[in-house]
């Protein structure tokens, strides 16, 4: 132990004398006492040149021996795999429009079905092309039922000309019942009409409030239901038509059942390319 004092030490008291002789060198230069040889400039004028190459790199947080490697002074471009599909987003309230979407395109035809459902039902950007109709008028996109995991099985019969659709019933009312689903236009204007110094709730946003908050009429919950499932299976089969061009016919099943079920009047099973 005492011989590693020893050793440190005398590392200590040889930088020291180090540090003295260069302030002391450095003290003659400054007051003239020495005159500067081309060697001396020389080495100061690398050392210090190699500092502030160092202290570039430093304060970019980049690793400097990246130049010694041929071809990693610059990063590679990162190339974009995705692909774009034709997606159609809704406004709530029949209305919709296409837009283009890159994704990941899957290879099989029942995978790439499935990833068309996610699409329908994942939240709209709300950027500059979605929020603008093809007459150039605002629109407004509403995030349509999440159905993907009620996809049950899809197939194509009459060569390719059809494809059917069965759904899992149960997943659809449980995404229907935990959906939050938007006041319209029409339900404003409603609710206007009865009093305009009313604020506008936003606890009744939700499919039936909550615990402690105001109730809405079932009749009006199941309406909201039934607008929100009937928009998404509309923008899903005007977006398989869009990705699926031999596409002639799309036939809904509900669990097997040909016939919506659970007060689904506005939706039709059958589907025709317009």
């Amino acid at each position: 132990m005492n011989t590693h004092l020893q050793k440190i030490k005398e590392y200590l008291r040889s930088l020291s004398e180090i540090i003295k002789i260069l302030v002391t060198r450095f003290y003659k230069i400054g007051t003239g006492e020495t005159k500067l040889t081309r060697d001396f400039i020389f080495l100061f004028a690398s050392w210090f040149s190699l500092l502030i190459f160092f202290s570039f790199f430093i304060l970019a947080e980049q690793n400097p021996f990246r130049l010694l490697v041929p071809f990693q002074l610059y990063s590679y471009p990162s190339l974009d795999h995705r692909e774009p599909i034709v997606i159609y987003i809704s406004n709530g309230e029949g209305e919709q429009i296409p837009i283009h979407r890159k994704v990941l395109k899957r290879e099989e035809t029942g995978d790439f079905i499935y990833q068309i459902v996610g699409e329908v039902g994942s939240p709209p950007y709300f950027d500059s092309v979605e929020a603008l109709a093809k007459d150039g008028k605002l629109f407004s996109p509403k995030k349509l039922l999440d159905i993907r995991f009620a996809l049950k099985q899809t197939w194509f019969v009459e060569k390719g000309n059809k494809l059917v659709i069965d759904w899992n019933v149960q997943i659809l009312q449980d995404v229907m019942e935990k959906y939050r689903l938007p006041r319209t236009k029409s339900d404003e204007a409603d609710t206007d009409e009865e009093n305009t110094n009313t604020p506008v709730d936003t606890i009744t946003y939700y499919t039936s409030g909550t615990e402690t908050g105001p109730k809405e009429p079932e009749e009006v919950i199941q309406k909201r239901r039934s607008l929100a499932m009937e928009s998404t299976i509309r923008a899903l089969n005007a977006s398989l038509f869009e990705n699926f061009k031999d596409l002639k016919t799309i036939e809904h099943k509900f669990s097997g059942e040909g016939n919506p079920v659970y007060h689904w009047d506005l939706i039709s099973p059958l589907a025709i390319r317009p």
